[in-house]
């Protein structure tokens, strides 16, 4: 107020008043168009770091992944989508159990989930238990989050023993079902093209164009 078009450096001054204070708790989101959803040693990670530039820590032991992880995938020469990996959930996620309730909200805004099972995981008899256990977490953090477009993708497929079963769980889904080897790049191609694809459809929807999320 002292300041005047002659008067550029007033010495006047009021005295001021306490001011406010006041603790801010932010929190972050992740933005991706698919998110990996999966329980520890699914093979997110190796995914991820197989699928795109992404150098997730990868090891033979659960919870390697601490914290979420993002990785651009190139479709072709033109096209990208962003991916996102986040720890591994087991059964009481989301009443806190392991560490996937405090990142789950990181899969809050992602246009498709990608459910990970391993088929030969010593720990269950059937894989569409351990969907029916995923579904099941994410669908108590969230419904609308369950409700959300979704793929089944069977990993680890360099070391099935036997694959006659694999029809018949196909038949068993509601999902597309698709089967992948990061490791040896088995099905890396056709998972990166199917995922296009399902984005593309959205977008006839929703207006939203994925080539455009990750720049």
């Amino acid at each position: 107020r002292f300041v005047t078009s002659t008067h550029r450096a007033p010495r006047e001054y009021e005295e001021g008043e306490p001011g406010e204070e006041l603790d801010i708790v932010l929190e972050l989101k992740l933005i991706a168009d698919v998110g990996l959803v999966g329980k520890p040693n699914a093979g997110k990670s190796t995914l991820l770091a197989n699928i795109s530039a992404a150098r997730p820590k990868i090891a033979g032991y659960p919870f390697t992944t601490l914290e979420p992880n993002l990785g651009i995938v190139r479709v072709g020469d033109f096209h990208s989508f962003v991916m996102a990996d986040i720890p591994g959930l087991i059964e009481g996620a989301h009443e806190g159990k392991g560490l996937g309730l405090q990142f789950l909200r990181h899969i809050e805004r992602n246009r498709l989930l990608v459910y990970l099972i391993d088929p030969e995981d010593p720990e269950v008899e059937d894989p569409r238990e351990t969907f029916t256990v995923l579904q099941n977490e994410v669908r108590r953090y969230s419904l609308e989050l369950a409700e959300r477009a979704a793929a089944i993708v069977l990993t680890k497929r360099d070391t099935w023993q036997e694959t006659d079963w694999l029809s018949e769980l196909r038949g068993s889904f509601d999902y597309p079902l698709l089967a992948i080897s990061a490791v040896a790049h088995e099905g890396l191609q056709e998972l990166r093209q199917f995922i296009w694809e399902a984005l593309r459809e959205m977008d006839k929807s929703d207006g939203f164009s994925p080539e455009n999320s990750s720049d």
